[in-house]
């Protein structure tokens, strides 16, 4: 009847990555796709900082660091794509 630790959390989240094949997923990947996601749709940095539960929007900004326009113009077409 107690709260699970952050150890069986990362425990869990080590095991998911390696059943697809990763041998380097670590929690934080997760935390940063999440941070990207909300603010590329529209979410405030404020709500990424209390959703992620940091006290310093700046430690947010270090999790929603990715500007996709910028990405998407030197990307690369995928092998095989139509363009």
């Amino acid at each position: 009847d107690q709260p699970i630790g952050v150890s069986a959390i990362r425990h869990v989240i080590c095991d998911a990555f390696r059943r697809i094949g990763l041998t380097h997923g670590r929690s934080h990947a997760l935390r940063h796709t999440l941070a990207c996601r909300l603010v590329n749709h529209g979410s405030s940095l404020k709500e990424v900082a209390d959703v992620l539960r940091h006290r310093s929007l700046n430690t947010s900004l270090i999790y929603a660091k990715l500007d996709h326009r910028r990405l998407a113009a030197v990307a690369l077409p995928w092998p095989g794509s139509a363009t």
